[in-house]
């Protein structure tokens, strides 16, 4: 019990740690608070899942979607002892994937997609099924949307079906 307990806080503590770097847009130095209905670390696997109403807030950033999966690199040692938590040690995060009906908000900015996944060692943002984002009266939705967050810059594709749409407000409240 007191191995499993161990394990546990280990993989606790992990998991706030593979989480601080990736929200974007939000101070790295915030803890993220993570609330779903279950989660399951699969050691084997190299993953996290929280599924159920999955809530992700660090800052002013906020995410919310049925399923969020945290896929972690392998430490590489091909260790698997059954109370050690393998996965845990040394390992680092590979990427966050975001499944059905992610909503996300940071400030004025707001967006939705079916599919939200972030690689993180490109520091990339992939936003599939219908995505589109929305900063006060501008928007821009297409069928696939990828951010660079550290060049802060977009890359928004069509497709046949679904022509990238884009709507540009001035602002300028004079002469109204």
């Amino acid at each position: 019990m007191k191995t499993c307990f161990l394990t546990l806080v280990l993989f606790l503590l992990c998991t706030v740690g593979a989480m601080a770097a990736p929200l974007p847009g939000a101070d790295s130095n915030l803890p993220v608070d993570v609330t779903a209905d279950t989660m399951v670390y699969n050691a084997d696997k190299n993953t996290v899942v929280f599924q159920g109403r999955v809530e992700a807030v660090r800052g002013q950033f906020k995410m919310w979607s049925e399923t969020l999966t945290l896929y972690l690199k392998s430490n590489g040692n091909g260790d698997k002892e059954k109370n050690a938590a393998p996965a845990m040690e040394g390992s680092d995060l590979d990427r966050i994937v975001a499944e059905k009906n992610v909503r996300f908000q940071n400030g004025t900015q707001t967006g939705s997609a079916q599919k939200a996944t972030y690689y993180s060692a490109k520091s990339l943002l992939v936003l599939e099924g219908n995505p589109v984002l929305h900063d006060g009266d501008n928007s821009i939705r297409g069928n696939v949307i990828r951010y660079y967050v550290n060049e802060n810059r977009s890359v928004v594709e069509g497709s046949p079906k679904q022509r990238v749409h884009a709507v540009f407000s001035s602002n300028d409240k004079k002469g109204k």
